[in-house]
């Protein structure tokens, strides 16, 4: 049954992910540099908020639900980041 439970929680780990994707544009889109300040912040409250969710995890289950979104959140703020930074 924890197979199954695993199974399915990488599954909708994976389809979060690929919704995350669609948040993270190919091209530059020219935000300014207020948008992308509030875009870095709140991609960094994402990553902290994961990071607390990992340390807190307890159920085999959801640890590997856990990784990965602590995973994806640390991209995403690292990419928001750089773009941020290479903007100036």
């Amino acid at each position: 049954m924890s197979h199954n439970i695993s199974e399915r929680i990488l599954e909708l780990a994976n389809r979060w992910l690929d919704y995350a994707e669609e948040d993270l544009p190919s091209e530059p889109t020219g935000e300014t540099p207020e948008e992308l300040t509030a875009i870095v912040h709140a991609a960094k409250q994402e990553w902290l908020d994961a990071q607390s969710y990992f340390n807190n995890a307890t159920e085999p289950e959801l640890v590997d639900h856990a990784i990965l979104s602590l995973q994806a959140a640390e991209r995403k703020y690292m990419y928001w980041l750089k773009r941020m930074k290479n903007s100036k």
